[in-house]
């Protein structure tokens, strides 16, 4: 928003630019930090891996790995920099920036409305770099933990099983073996406990993820068939360990990827080549528990004095507290419909069709009219209470029917055969939790209509 640039370093190719990078057939890693710019352990560990990079620390990954890495990511909030932002993290106490970019948005909320021009930059790298692995790094506070570092991979039912076999039972238990061993701290899958600092509690005790949405980054990612990874240090550990950590994670990872290169690009490829029409996906989820209760390392923390402000700041006790306890990491699904052969989109519909753009989602203009379409009929409209995000969120009620004589001209087939066909399923659908509806992106004259303006193809 306010004309800054966002740095981008690439290694691994003989040259900068997208096609330099593709045209290397290597697997291609992301790492981009301080999307919330008060988190800041991120962007000083992407800063040491790049300097490693350019000492030849890590060679031997230049045979398999193209590394690209941003690590400012938000950069107009990485300059509103004060004392009194991020409050009871332990450190950097020489002040750090602020969570939102300079329009007041989240940009950890933006990846289905793509409203931020940060957001519009990023999907855009994905578009056009293609990259097989993406890591967002973020600094977690909450419950007090024994584990320096939690993580999560895409948490949408509606991602393709691949993945979650890949990261869940292949590359994250082998990262977190990797980080135990070098460093001797905990890391493991992101969570907090409800209730532990005396707050109100409606659900049973247990470690519980965050949410699915692909409005997240690394949610958004898996729906595009790729491995996305969240890292979160531990807010309350102090600022080197956090950077520390965080650091050697990021070279777990790049060691897993750089070993199984081959098996990543053949992955993404099947997941490119697969078709999701007529299969069953999610349009809205709930919380479900691993099988069995787990261990989960709670921890303690001090209360310290920021040195310039006074502030209260939670450092952590190096304790390491086994619990058993019920462990919500995934996500199961709640409401499912069958993916149609395509959708119709009017292709007047102009913020519809500018989205499909920015994501890279495939359609085709034809000049037929299509007369049988099944169409989703309003029977009543949700609207929430107040804007999240400066948008009204929506929910549809209604149910499908078949038109014989729906006369369809000048509209945009959108196939469910294509690569990004997951994530038109969840963009277009009109119940789904994180669509163009719960966005509030069509006019408001859509909903007065009694009919979905989007239609559907079996």
């Amino acid at each position: 928003m306010e004309g800054r640039s966002l740095p981008l370093a690439v290694w691994g190719a003989p040259a900068a630019s997208a096609e330099a990078v593709l045209a290397t057939g290597k697997t291609r890693v992301l790492v981009f930090a301080n999307i919330h710019a008060g988190e800041v352990d991120g962007k000083e560990a992407a800063l040491m891996l790049l300097r490693d990079l350019a000492m030849g620390r890590h060679d031997d990954w230049a045979d398999s790995l193209v590394v690209l890495v941003a690590p400012i990511y938000n950069a107009d909030g990485n300059e509103r920099f004060s004392l009194d932002n991020r409050p009871l993290q332990w450190g950097p106490v020489g002040g750090m920036g602020q969570r939102p970019n300079a329009q007041g948005l989240d940009l950890n909320r933006d990846f289905v409305k793509l409203a931020a021009p940060e957001t519009r930059a990023l999907v855009r790298l994905m578009r056009e770099y293609d990259p097989h692995v993406v890591l967002d790094l973020h600094t977690t506070d909450g419950t007090a933990m024994g584990y320096h570092l939690t993580y999560a991979p895409p948490l949408h039912p509606t991602t393709d099983p691949l993945i979650d076999l890949e990261l869940r039972d292949r590359l994250l238990p082998a990262v977190t073996a990797q980080v135990k061993h070098q460093t001797g701290w905990d890391i493991w899958h992101y969570g907090n406990v409800p209730g532990a600092f005396g707050e109100p509690v409606t659900v049973p005790r247990g470690w519980y993820s965050f949410d699915p949405r692909p409005r997240f980054s690394t949610n958004y990612v898996g729906l595009r068939n790729r491995l996305g990874i969240l890292a979160e240090s531990y807010s309350y550990a102090s600022f080197e360990e956090r950077i520390r950590v965080t650091l050697a994670f990021l070279e777990a990872v790049l060691d897993y990827a750089a070993a199984n290169a081959t098996r990543i690009g053949a992955i993404t490829q099947a997941l490119d080549d697969h078709s999701i029409a007529n299969h069953v996906l999610t349009l809205r989820s709930t919380l479900a528990p691993l099988p069995d209760s787990v261990d989960v390392l709670l921890g303690e923390v001090d209360t310290l004095r920021h040195p310039a402000t006074g502030a209260p700041m939670l450092a952590r006790r190096d304790v390491r507290r086994p619990e058993r306890m019920p462990a919500f990491i995934r996500f199961a699904p709640e409401e499912t419909a069958a993916a149609p052969r395509a959708w119709l989109v009017p292709a007047d519909l102009a913020p519809v069709v500018e989205l499909l753009d920015l994501h890279g989602i495939r359609y085709s203009r034809t000049p037929q009219t299509f007369e049988t379409a099944e169409a989703f009929e309003i029977d009543s409209v949700e609207t929430a209470a107040r804007p999240f995000q400066d948008r009204l969120p929506r929910t549809l009620h209604g149910y499908w029917g078949t038109l014989n004589d729906a006369g369809l001209t000048n509209v945009l087939v959108v196939p469910a055969d294509q690569p990004l066909g997951r994530l038109a399923f969840l963009l277009l659908e009109p119940r789904s939790e994180d669509g163009i509806v719960a966005w509030d992106v069509l006019p408001e004259e859509a909903y007065q209509r009694g009919r979905y303006p989007i239609y559907r193809l079996h």
